[in-house]
């Protein structure tokens, strides 16, 4: 009995159809939907991965660790200090200021600098927190999440020179011009720097096994970037004090000056984690992320005397805005010891990790300074205010940076 080829042919197809559909079944299974309970992997103590650093081929996964996709909710509290470049406010001087001003040339003495020294705000450490939460596939152990970061930074200082001091300060923020002319001084100079930090990171990255020990995370994403910045400035005394010597009087003032530098920024962000294990979950942890963004700035200046005495009127000395598009830089570096493990049969996993943080934004300073020079003595006019000599405008770019140490804690399930 002869067998007919061509009218078998069909069949054969389609069982070999069934085959590789069978055979394709079961790789993906293996691949993407591995069945719980995670495999507990001995280092001396207990440690639990579903597929552990010697099983996989090349570069297993480290999560998830459940077997079945691992969420994870992560908190983190931190101790920062921030400080920027840039935020010089007045020069001490120690040449004794003078008293009962009556011209330039009582005041040009302060031009020459003895012993003078910069005075800069002096930046406090604040508390912050992190949130986020993400997802681990089985599917190569691929990982995306989102992560916000929130700060509120903040500088204070209060100078004062008084006239057995033998010093005076030389404001380098305000565009007054006394009616007595000559160098500005004040003897009294109270600053307040405030910083309002939000940065958000969406995270797509993989974790895996480079050795028995040791595993590597890269990762790319996106951060959006809110960072605002305000400053304030107090000058009295010196320039700003009564002065019966000048056509017409010159009143006492308080004087204001008023900074706004806001930046809200979105661009790329790419990194690499790693972690360099020990044993019995114990950890080294080392971090390190850039990002490029591109965002728009916001800077204003303004500045304002206010009578000392009643009824206390405002007169505007300066008012100025930027608002321009740039791009800007950020490193993120982070150093640590972390602890991890699992819990109730390998379904639950845990991990709190202790460490340094820096990060660093690129040329985030880019508040305009506005001071006067060449003003001379008025002696005649309706007003209290000299308008001889001209504005000098320049910028004082600076970098931002805040750092200090993090406790973070992660659930995995």
């Amino acid at each position: 009995m002869k067998m007919d080829i061509k009218s078998k042919w069909p069949i054969f197809a389609l069982s070999l159809l069934g085959m590789a559909s069978s055979v394709s079944a079961a790789r993906n299974d293996d691949r993407c939907a591995p069945e719980p309970p995670a495999t507990c992997y001995p280092d001396d103590c207990r440690h639990c991965y579903c597929l552990g650093p010697e099983n996989y081929g090349v570069n297993a996964p480290t999560c998830p660790k459940t077997c079945n996709g691992d969420i994870t909710f992560t908190v983190a509290g931190f101790y920062w200090n921030s400080h920027q470049d840039g935020m010089e406010y007045a020069i001490d001087n120690h040449v004794k200021a003078p008293t009962g001003v009556t011209g330039t040339i009582d005041t040009g003495i302060l031009n020459t600098l003895i012993d003078s020294e910069f005075e800069n705000p002096n930046f406090k450490w604040d508390w912050g927190f992190k949130a986020g939460i993400g997802y681990c596939s089985p599917c190569d152990g691929w990982d995306f999440g989102v992560l916000w970061t929130w700060y509120q930074g903040r500088a204070s200082t209060h100078v004062e020179r008084e006239a057995d001091d033998n010093a005076a300060l030389l404001p380098l923020w305000s565009a007054y011009a006394p009616l007595q002319g000559g160098v500005l001084f004040a003897t009294d100079i109270e600053t307040q720097w405030k910083l309002k930090l939000n940065l958000v990171d969406l995270e797509l990255g993989r974790s895996f096994w480079t050795s028995k020990y040791m595993s590597m995370r890269p990762f790319v994403g996106i951060r959006i970037a809110f960072i605002d910045q305000s400053y304030n400035i107090q000058h009295k005394g010196g320039s700003w004090s009564a002065n019966t010597n000048t056509t017409p009087d010159q009143e006492a003032f308080n004087n204001d000056v008023d900074l706004e530098n806001d930046y809200k920024g979105v661009g790329l962000r790419g990194g690499l984690n790693t972690v360099w294990n020990f044993g019995c979950g114990w950890g080294i942890y080392g971090n390190f992320a850039m990002a490029i963004l591109y965002g728009r700035f916001d800077v204003d200046h303004d500045e304002t005397n206010r009578l000392a005495s009643n009824p206390h009127n405002k007169v505007k000395i300066a008012e100025t805005k930027n608002n321009f598009r740039a791009s800007r830089g950020v490193a993120d570096l982070a150093l640590g010891l972390q602890w991890q493990g699992m819990f109730c049969d390998c379904q639950y996993g845990f991990m709190i990790s202790l460490g340094w943080e820096h990060h660093l934004f690129w040329d985030q300073n880019q508040l305009w300074r506005v001071v006067r020079i060449g003003d001379l003595f008025t002696s005649s006019g309706s007003d209290s205010f000299n308008n001889t000599g001209e504005n000098v405008f320049h910028e004082r770019r600076g970098d931002l940076d805040t750092q200090g140490w993090t406790l973070t804690v992660k659930f995995d399930f």
